[in-house]
């Protein structure tokens, strides 16, 4: 059996992933989430007890360190089982995140630049989509309006205000452009410098913010494009689903693993993180020409190597190799 632990309430990019990717795993074994969060494929404390104890070839996959604590105390008390930890988050990991990672059996990596920020032997394994979940649905008719979504928390580290200082004077020229934020607000503040900096170019009727949503396969079908202009990211789950949904994405480069999925011109656009003058070409170049790239072209990229399918073959073999050792 293979266990994954998931112990947080609210649905974050380790919350989307460990629920895709669970559904594919169960194909090649029977897989659960034990934790809360997350309502599918959930198995009691009870039956992970039996799982752990009366057998050596149980999987547990934590992915905080919460998860990790349980874990241990469950391995101290006698626990058979080989013990996974993926590292989220783009960021330099404590002494006490370390520690707990040189506990477990095997350590993965999400991106080849996470893999080797890290101080510590990783296995790159990133996430993938549900490719029939993002998949393009073209409108009948062309609309009439070309809307261009930033989608994710809206804070410093996500650029929001990059995108709305490079898109404020195209927008201004363009009164049939829409810009649209779409995530939770983590700072008012800063979200409050994006609208004024709206109303100082007189653009802010173009301006749209969205809270989170389960719909996001809808916004992205129906968004002439796509930007990322994070400073930092883990992975970027959104990369992949707009390209998912064939949307011509713009993401900083060098960036979670945006330079691993985009090729510049190519499938999609990168630019230097806070340089408002790239991306303003950019969205200039893109929005006037929008048939610069093909929307099969841009999916391609994600059925070849970054869904759900795929990530979840590379972890089971992974699973299957480490319980060999």
């Amino acid at each position: 059996m293979i266990i994954h632990f998931h112990f947080h309430f609210k649905t974050t990019g380790v919350t989307r992933s460990v629920e895709s990717i669970v559904p594919c795993l169960n194909k090649f074994e029977e897989t659960k989430v034990f934790g809360y969060g997350i309502s599918s494929h959930r198995i009691s404390f009870i039956k992970v007890l039996n799982a752990v104890f009366s057998e050596n070839k149980t999987i547990i996959h934590t992915h905080r360190n919460n998860e990790m604590l349980l874990a241990l105390i469950l391995r101290f008390f006698g626990g058979k089982f080989k013990l996974i930890c993926t590292r989220h988050a783009d960021s330099e990991p404590s002494r006490f995140t370390y520690y707990l990672m040189s506990k477990a059996d095997s350590r993965i990596s999400l991106s080849k630049q996470m893999s080797q920020n890290l101080k510590t032997e990783t296995t790159t394994i990133g996430h993938g989509v549900d490719t029939n979940y993002f998949q393009p649905n073209p409108p009948l008719a062309t609309p009439k309006d070309k809307i261009i979504s930033v989608v994710g928390r809206i804070r410093k580290s996500k650029g929001q205000r990059d995108v709305v200082e490079a898109a404020s004077p195209l927008l201004h020229k363009n009164p049939g452009w829409k810009l649209q934020f779409i995530g939770t607000v983590d700072s008012e503040q800063y979200a409050q410098e994006i609208i004024t900096i709206a109303k100082n170019n007189a653009v802010e009727n173009q301006i749209q913010v969205i809270s989170q949503t389960n719909q996001m396969n809808w916004y992205y079908q129906n968004s002439s494009g796509v930007i990322i202009a994070s400073y930092t990211e883990g992975f970027s789950l959104v990369c992949l689903e707009a390209m998912s949904c064939g949307c011509i994405t713009i993401a900083t480069e060098q960036v979670g693993i945006h330079s691993e999925v985009i090729e510049h011109n190519k499938n999609g656009f990168l630019y230097p993180k806070g340089s408002i003058s790239s991306l303003r070409e950019i969205i200039k170049n893109v929005f006037e020409n929008p048939s610069v790239l093909e929307t099969k072209q841009i999916r391609q990229t994600i059925l070849k190597n970054w869904s759900t399918e795929v990530s979840a073959q590379k972890l089971f073999e992974h699973y299957k190799k480490l319980r060999t050792v």
